[in-house]
């Protein structure tokens, strides 16, 4: 199997393109979990980047591997059950199984199958962060 990532690095700077500005709170002392405000949505996420994590405004990319995949019947939408989270919107192909999920917040998500043009998707834990 093709590894997804080469290195946190070269992943951000393969996307970086989809990055979006978040601000990011103060990190829970030796948490690998940063809790982010992107676009008016809080996510919790896993840090990607070399600690410290910065607090404040920064540029940010998420990233989530689809564990299951189906059209969207609704509106695009995000939302956490648990240590997942499933969303919805308009899947944009960026080639070698990677797409851009434009749901309430966009996402770089990689599917081992096709998505639908419109689709809702369950991330496999953890929705993963990486920052500039």
């Amino acid at each position: 199997m093709t590894p997804v990532e080469e290195s946190p690095e070269t992943f951000f700077a393969r996307f970086q393109a989809y990055a979006v500005r978040a601000y990011l709170f103060p990190e829970p002392w030796g948490s690998p979990l940063l809790e982010a405000l992107v676009e008016g949505t809080i996510v919790y996420a896993f840090d990607r980047g070399t600690p410290p994590a910065p607090t404040g405004p920064t540029r940010i990319l998420l990233h989530g591997v689809v564990a299951e995949a189906k059209p969207l019947e609704k509106a695009p939408f995000i939302e956490r059950k648990k240590d997942r989270y499933r969303l919805g919107g308009e899947a944009v192909p960026l080639g070698e199984g990677f797409y851009l999920l434009k749901a309430p917040l966009p996402v770089v998500v990689y599917a081992e199958v096709s998505l639908p043009q419109r689709a809702e998707v369950l991330l496999y834990p953890p929705l993963m962060l990486f920052r500039e």
